[in-house]
């Protein structure tokens, strides 16, 4: 110790001093040279080849799965019935509703979740105005409305029209 940590020492007392010797007589750690890197070089190329490994048997496993997903028929704009469930307010379209509402109140998107709450709010089902209530909560939350009655059926006679023309 220089100089002056010695006199800091004899300001603190005596009893400092054994804490000092004891924080002294401590071992060091050395530092294990080679032998460190290269078992940390090692166990890096067993991690990656681990890694390689797992990312092939996954993306053949995808492969095997997807097969017949790809060759799946497919119809013809299987995407546009989630815009015109709503517009048919029979008993398994508004279960079909129902059971797409996330947890929130919500549909997909506002527009999706205005025109579905307009068909919700004509069912006397419990379960559809507990649906109708909890869109209708999202919306106001959003500083939106459902739908009127009038709009709703425009939006279904401007789809028809649209669907019948394809």
């Amino acid at each position: 110790m220089n100089g002056d940590l010695e006199s800091t020492l004899n300001e603190l007392g005596p009893e400092y001093r054994d804490i000092v010797a004891r924080l002294k007589s401590a071992r060091e750690v050395e530092s294990s040279g080679t032998r460190a890197f290269s078992f940390t070089h090692t166990v890096w190329w067993r991690r990656a080849g681990y890694l390689v490994a797992a990312s092939l048997a996954i993306a053949l496993g995808l492969s095997i799965f997807m097969q017949d997903a790809a060759n799946a028929p497919r119809e013809p704009y299987a995407g546009a019935k989630v815009y015109t469930v709503a517009y048919a307010p029979t008993e398994e379209a508004l279960e079909v509703i129902v059971a797409s509402q996330r947890a929130d109140g919500s549909w997909t998107n506002d527009f999706i979740t205005r025109q579905n709450a307009a068909a919700l709010r004509a069912s006397e089902d419990a379960r559809m105005r507990i649906a109708y209530r909890r869109a209708v909560r999202y919306l106001r939350s959003k500083g939106l409305a459902p739908l009127t009655d009038d709009e709703l059926k425009v939006r279904g006679e401007y789809a028809a029209k649209v669907l019948a023309g394809v």
